[in-house]
């Protein structure tokens, strides 16, 4: 089985790049959303921490078989483009023009499945998703299929921002294409697995089961997440004009779905094999309180993987980026072959 990773990344100082944005953002409502900080600075802002990626990459995970960059057309001055596994790929290349430019990750996630070359097993990390000590196969994929976190919850309220409205819509997507009761039930040796979750998370989806009488809009957590190719092609196939819409909007907006919409789909389908929610790494938000944790977590490799999220709640971003590059250079201070 071949297995693929596919990083999107983005140079948000460049200043082509950023008078483009601009002039967009002033065109669009988009701008007057308050409160929520989906289109904020920090979604573009860059840690310089991507060599770590790459390090990671081929110290923690060399039995990957390519590895997709897919940019806006930018890449750092010290990328080895010429390296076997390394393909760079341009939303141009793939995405419809119609949809183009984006400044909105959901239409370049939505649309993968259109990048030609891309394996049918692949693993989507975000440029801010590091791999923190080795890793097998199955840390992604078991028996061919997604390792997915399938912990379930009494439903929850939805509304409350961009994000949760994301979820939701997400939920009303599956609930609409699969009697999602049937499909659970179906697929109750995965979704009530002692073996798999353990005893208190399987009895805790039962319980939720009975009482959601459907699945909730499921949290994927903040890591990097294995999708299957063809589940792509297949939502776009049957809900051509929600995903047509999502990929629409130039900026995160309320009224789309993301990638974890796949995963909710092959769930109902039962492709996949359960994983419990936290079980495969950890996420953090990058702000000074947090900052000796985090740091903690990468010198002594504490989980396979991590997220450092940034946000508009980082403060003194410019020092604690340095003091996570420090940290990551305890662990992974030579380069890789993906650097000139």
């Amino acid at each position: 089985m071949k297995i693929d990773f596919v990083i999107t990344w983005l140079d948000g100082n460049d200043p082509q790049w950023r008078t483009q944005k601009e002039a967009y953002y002033k065109s669009t409502r988009m701008h007057e959303i308050k409160g929520d900080d989906a289109n904020a600075e920090c979604r573009y802002r860059d840690m310089d921490s991507l060599r770590y990626w790459f390090r990671g990459v081929e110290k923690f995970a060399p039995w990957v078989n390519k590895v997709f960059f897919v940019t806006c057309g930018q890449k750092p001055e010290w990328l080895n483009e010429n390296h076997p596994k390394l393909e760079l790929v341009d939303h141009k290349d793939f995405i419809p023009a119609k949809y183009l430019p984006t400044f909105n990750a959901r239409p370049i996630e939505l649309n993968f499945h259109r990048i030609p070359s891309l394996s049918e097993h692949f693993v989507y990390f975000n440029d801010d998703m590091f791999l923190l000590r080795p890793i097998t196969p199955a840390l992604f994929f078991r028996e061919n299929l997604p390792y997915l976190p399938c912990d379930m919850k009494i439903n929850r309220l939805y509304g409350y921002n961009i994000w949760s409205k994301t979820m939701f819509n997400n939920y009303c997507v599956v609930n609409q294409n699969f009697n999602m009761r049937e499909a659970i039930w179906k697929h109750r040796k995965k979704w009530f697995s002692f073996k798999n979750l353990g005893f208190m998370s399987a009895m805790m989806n039962l319980v939720c089961f009975r009482v959601n009488k459907r699945t909730d809009s499921k949290d994927y957590e903040h890591l990097p997440i294995p999708h299957l190719k063809s589940t792509f092609q297949e939502v776009w196939d049957r809900c051509p004009d929600i995903m047509d819409y999502a990929s629409s909007f130039k900026f995160r907006s309320s009224e789309q779905v993301n990638q974890w919409l796949f995963c909710g789909w092959n769930q109902a389908e039962g492709k996949f094999v359960p994983a419990r929610a936290y079980s495969r790494g950890a996420a953090r938000s990058i702000e000074t309180k947090n900052m000796n944790e985090i740091c903690d977590i990468i010198k002594n490799q504490r989980y396979p993987q991590v997220c450092l999220n940034d946000s508009a709640a980082t403060d003194n971003a410019e020092e604690c980026f340095e003091r996570i590059r420090r940290a990551f250079d305890s662990i992974l201070p030579e380069k890789s072959s993906f650097e000139l």
